[in-house]
């Protein structure tokens, strides 16, 4: 009987083993099945050097915490990454990890091509200042991480050469609120104290900073699109006038020189060039680029000065601007590679450590809208500026017009090709309006039929 004990007892003891084994067999077979190497890519946008530097950083750290995971980064032009990133959505190449802002992300979210990123959002709630924005969803599930907003566009003024010039008594004693005809009197004394200078830029070779022709626009009380987001507006009643104001002062600059010359063909990284050359008193820009410029100067990419920012103004002057905020910026990863695991931990470590979120908004300027960023400002007069730009996107600025809608990303090739015939004389002003009307809702009706 104590044979027959002792027998059942090893017997036990020997499956109990085996089937430890196995099951440690399993979960290790599992583990390293889980675990085998990914190369995620990652896209971002030409930034300056110390972003692109704080993005390589931000792919070892990941390596460091998994190490099975690696990341190749591409940094995209702003001049033709949108088109490559078009192109990557509609031939299924997109890369893993994409960072830009709402309104070009939006269509890949509305079509269910982008990682489902609620459940990372859930566990770290509390990361966030307020919870994600609705219209960054697709089936009730977000596909877009949104780290940053936007901040309001405005001018920016090479005060130095304001100075040398005379002009910086000009300027509005707010930095805000300012007619056309006191832009035009600026732009007028300067091209006359120096005309080798070009007082303000102008720019339509390319797409890339047509946010600031909107700017323009809805800053003299033009309605862009109607309530509902199904037609345009621009070119009827009221919104027809204040339009053709801002047109026909974008034709007083160039008629009597007092802009860059081939404006039509220039896109803004060529006009920027001369901007760091300090040869552009005002450029257009948004108050984030108080910090941008400020690094590309420590980086040798642009001759030092100092600069502010002022409010892109309105015919009348009466302080009714409302400028564009392009919305969010921020994080989607893709499905076609089969890397959503590997995404959502690469991910994380941006969400978890503050260090992150910090130091790009601090580099870029962009308003953070993670609870855990701590903004620092190289300089205070940075940090003043940064204060009445906070506020005054806070006051001013709309993302109401369709920018947050699906269709907006091709509802944008139908303006600069307008301005292009435009600035180089070849329609006048309300056959712009017309021309782009028509290219404007059939993009909107063609994208609501579907």
């Amino acid at each position: 009987m104590k044979m027959k004990k002792m027998f059942a007892l090893l017997l036990a003891l020997v499956v109990c083993v085996g089937l430890v084994a196995c099951g440690a067999k399993e979960k290790t077979a599992s583990l390293t099945n889980e675990q085998e190497d990914v190369t995620l890519s990652l896209w971002v946008y030409e930034d300056g050097d110390a972003v692109t530097a704080l993005y390589e950083e931000f792919c070892d750290a990941v390596n460091t915490a998994h190490p099975y995971i690696t990341i190749e980064l591409e940094v995209l032009p702003y001049d033709s990454g949108p088109e490559k990133f078009s192109v990557a959505c509609a031939t299924n190449t997109t890369p893993d990890l994409y960072f830009d802002g709402y309104s070009r992300i939006a269509p890949a979210v509305k079509a269910g091509l982008t990682v489902n990123v609620s459940p990372l959002l859930e566990r770290h709630a509390d990361k966030f200042v307020a919870t994600q924005k609705d219209g960054i969803m697709n089936d009730g599930n977000y596909g877009y991480v949104a780290t940053a907003t936007g901040a309001a566009y405005c001018i920016l003024v090479n005060m130095d050469l304001a100075e040398r010039l005379g002009v910086a008594d000009m300027l509005p004693d707010d930095m805000l609120t300012w007619s056309y005809d006191d832009l035009l009197a600026v732009c007028r004394a300067a091209k006359a104290a120096d005309p080798n200078i070009i007082p303000i830029d102008l720019f339509a070779g390319s797409q890339s900073s047509d946010s600031y022709t909107y700017s323009w626009f809805t800053a003299n009380g033009v309605e862009l699109t109607n309530d509902d987001l199904t037609a345009t507006a621009f070119n009827e009643g009221e919104s027809k006038e204040n339009a053709l104001e801002v047109l026909n002062f974008y034709k007083t600059l160039l008629d009597e020189g007092l802009s860059v010359d081939g404006a039509a063909t220039l896109a803004d990284t060529d006009v920027q060039v001369l901007w760091e050359a300090g040869n552009v008193l005002f450029f257009h820009g948004a108050f984030s680029n108080m910090t941008f410029y400020y690094n590309r100067m420590n980086e040798g990419l642009c001759v030092p000065f100092v600069y502010d920012a002022v409010g892109i103004p309105s015919a009348d002057g009466v302080g009714k601007t409302t400028v564009c905020n392009w919305g969010n910026y921020g994080y989607c990863g893709f499905k076609n590679n089969g890397h959503e695991d590997a995404i959502l931990k690469a991910l994380e470590i941006w969400i978890t450590d503050p260090y992150w979120q910090s130091a790009l908004s601090n580099l870029t300027g962009r308003l953070s809208v993670m609870s855990t960023t701590t903004a620092e400002y190289p300089e205070e007069w940075i940090q003043v500026t940064m204060d009445r730009g906070a506020a005054y996107g806070a006051e001013f600025a709309i993302s109401d017009f369709g920018v947050l809608e699906p269709w907006w990303a091709d509802f944008r090739g139908t303006l600069y090709p307008q301005l292009q015939d435009f600035y180089a004389g070849n329609i006048d002003a309300e056959t712009l309006l017309n021309n782009w009307q028509t290219a404007g809702d059939a993009v909107i009706s063609t994208a609501l039929d579907s």
